[in-house]
């Protein structure tokens, strides 16, 4: 192939250069193996590390080669065909390859990735009506030739790559049971017909055919299977099958049949299998044998995107359920104090929640107490929640006052968080010994101080806003928990909990069940009464479908709540 310009990598090695390299011809390997072009002779080097390629323009592409720790071009890693341009630097392992251009390169159409550089003779000679498959009636097909479509989908199912099974679907057109002359698979503009195809690999060749020859193709042709949307083909002789019409094609190519078959259509966009054949194989059987090569291919296709996917979605799987360990182990669900008993419910509605729920007994004996709402779900939300345990543990180390530690959660979330996000939050100081809770709400569902006779006092929500919209200054409130009492805290995914009716618990028939369950059970343990609520909850929601993240807090003090098991929380 012929350059417009002298093109040349001046190759480098821990800051001394070594050589300068034309790039001539239409193909050059790199890498250790002294076989190859260009030889870097280094034992991190694959044999056959990386190469370049020029295209119809003259210009020079670089792709890797499966190396073993790849390749880069200006520090980036590549990991499909790169078109180089002046003064990039290609590295492998210690050595640069520094790509310089004497002289002018031509102007080139832009290229998408996955496309190839191959120069396409195309025709614009008129031809006659083209045959449709559509169009005849089904044919007949030999059982050879079922066998190895069969095979071949086999082997579309052992091949990885998108690129190598478009390969092996032009190479079954040549193979010597179908007798092609070439094949190929490009892409076409359906809206401009009068566009160039793309191609999407190299042409493939009968083992018996000049590899070096330029594919001939019938503009024509091509304008049939976009008007069409289906497989046709055509011939420039007289067929034997009254079906097939006459293609013209210039006076010095050989009698030739040629069909093209659709791939895909998408975005404006058809790719198609091209292939030629000697005039006598132009016919519908061999159009449909062409046409169950390609569905063929396709079904496999089909199945290895969804393998794929598949193998994605367990990998995020995967990582969704490490998160959601990192989140529980968050969560204190397994709290032993001495002084008082406390249960707490956890369950997002996802892997991770934007719940946050957390105890924590100071150095001066009083119970910090916290249960926050970050507004969403999901990632974001846990990454949140992540950060207010870290504040949260750290505030409680330092014995900080309640309003100071509202504050600094507040001014950290207005640093942090995005957009329209804030985060609603309910903290508290608990002081066994006097029995007197201190309280902060910041736009959180109330707190509910419940008594086993079925009266519940709800802890005022206060004048706060939610943590993370404006600079607030806090006031707190102080109560004192009469004898056997019980502290409920939660979240709006209990009030918010809908049945199969549509109907939404609200934070009324969230009381009632508080009320409810220590009425029933308010002589047991604190776990015991959130096991109840969790049916009760469960009962409620039926099959409906749980829209958030499901938390809550129980604290009592009676007589039967001390615990013998330390846990330093």
């Amino acid at each position: 192939m012929t350059q417009a310009a002298n093109c040349f990598f001046t190759i480098s090695s821990q800051g001394h250069t070594t050589r300068q390299v034309s790039l001539t011809g239409s193909q050059q390997i790199i890498g250790r193996s002294p076989e190859v072009d260009i030889t870097l002779p280094d034992q991190t080097v694959s044999r056959q590390h990386a190469e370049v390629y020029a295209d119809a323009h003259g210009q020079w592409w670089v792709k890797d080669l499966n190396s073993r720790n790849g390749t880069l071009v200006n520090n980036q890693r590549i990991t499909e065909d790169h078109l180089l341009q002046p003064n990039d630097t290609v590295a492998i392992e210690q050595f640069q390859l520094h790509y310089a251009v004497e002289g002018d390169l031509p102007e080139r159409r832009a290229q998408r990735p996955g496309t190839h550089h191959t120069s396409l003779n195309v025709s614009d000679e008129p031809t006659g009506p083209i045959t449709r498959l559509d169009a005849q009636q089904a044919p007949p097909i030999d059982a050879n030739h079922l066998q190895t479509l069969i095979r071949f989908a086999e082997d579309l199912l052992t091949t990885p790559t998108h690129q190598d099974r478009l390969l092996k679907l032009a190479r079954i057109l040549i193979s010597k049971l179908y007798h092609g002359i070439s094949a190929i698979t490009f892409e076409l503009d359906i809206n401009d017909p009068d566009m160039p195809p793309i191609p999407l690999i190299e042409p493939q060749y009968a083992h018996n055919w000049r590899s070096d020859e330029i594919p001939y193709i019938s503009r024509t042709l091509l304008r049939g299977v976009i008007e069409h949307q289906s497989p046709v083909i055509a011939t420039n002789t007289d067929s034997a099958d009254d079906s097939v019409m006459e293609l013209s094609l210039a006076d010095d190519k050989q009698a030739l049949a040629v069909l093209a078959c659709p791939i895909t259509i998408n975005d404006n966009v058809m790719q198609v299998l091209y292939a030629t054949f000697p005039a006598e194989y132009g016919t519908v059987e061999w159009l449909a044998l062409a046409s169950l090569a390609v569905e063929q291919y396709k079904q496999t296709n089909t199945a290895w995107i969804a393998r794929k996917q598949a193998e994605q979605q367990a990998a995020m799987e995967k990582e969704l359920q490490q998160a959601s360990n990192i989140q529980n182990a968050l969560i204190p669900m397994n709290v032993q104090l001495d002084d008082a008993d406390i249960a707490i419910g956890f369950e997002p509605c996802k892997y991770v929640g934007g719940d946050y729920v957390d105890v924590r007994k100071a150095s001066d004996g009083k119970i910090y107490l916290t249960i926050c709402d970050v507004c969403g779900k999901g990632m974001q939300a846990a990454i949140v929640t992540a950060s207010l345990h870290a504040l949260f543990h750290t505030a409680v180390e330092s014995t900080l006052p309640l309003t100071e530690l509202m504050t600094r959660f507040n001014n950290y979330l207005m640093k942090t968080l995005p957009g329209e996000s804030f985060v609603t939050a309910n903290m508290m100081i608990f002081d066994p010994a006097s029995r007197e809770l201190e309280s902060i709400n910041a736009g959180h569902p109330p707190a509910m101080l419940v008594s086993p006779d079925g009266n519940c006092r709800k802890l005022s929500i206060g004048l706060h806003p939610p943590l993370g919209f404006i600079a607030t200054e806090y006031a707190s409130e102080t109560v004192k928990l009469a004898d056997n009492e019980l502290l409920c805290l939660y979240t709006d995914g209990l009030t918010e909990s809908v049945n199969d009716e549509g109907r939404m618990l609200q934070i009324e028939g969230v009381m009632n069940m508080f009320i409810g369950v220590y009425n029933e059970r308010g002589d047991e343990k604190a776990y015991a009464l959130h096991d109840t609520l969790t049916m009760l909850l469960d009962e409620y929601e039926g099959n409906a479908p749980r829209a958030d993240d499901r938390t809550f807090l129980l604290l009592k003090t009676n007589e039967l709540s001390t615990n013998t098991g330390q846990y330093d929380i």
